[in-house]
């Protein structure tokens, strides 16, 4: 995939849908992982992120606090991806200031 979608259900789903569906509108051709198309298992999540370009981080309410978001980081951290960073900042959609936002991330990663 030229890019990973890394966002938490709760707060995220629509917004990377959206997300997905513009670049490929604006890029034919692109190739975006999204978890309710791509994902086969779970498990394998260091996988996709492996098999990924660029990482895109949707950081909303939540995010920080998903053990699959921390080990999506994790793993984009330790393979050394280029990231994308994205801020929900409508708290009607999930969303909060950076600081809100930075307080939900496990030290280790600030």
């Amino acid at each position: 995939w030229h890019l990973f979608n890394s966002h938490i259900w709760s707060t995220g789903q629509d917004a990377v849908a959206v997300i997905k569906n513009e670049l490929k509108l604006l890029l034919p051709g692109v190739s975006v992982f999204l978890d309710v198309d791509d994902l086969e298992d779970i498990g394998a999540l260091e996988s996709y992120i492996d098999r990924s370009q660029v990482i895109l981080f949707f950081l909303s309410k939540g995010y920080f606090r998903s053990k699959n978001c921390l080990r999506e980081i994790r793993s984009s951290l330790e393979k050394r991806k280029p990231l994308v960073l994205v801020q929900e900042a409508d708290p009607a959609k999930g969303g909060g200031t950076i600081k809100e936002l930075r307080a939900e991330c496990p030290e280790d990663l600030q």
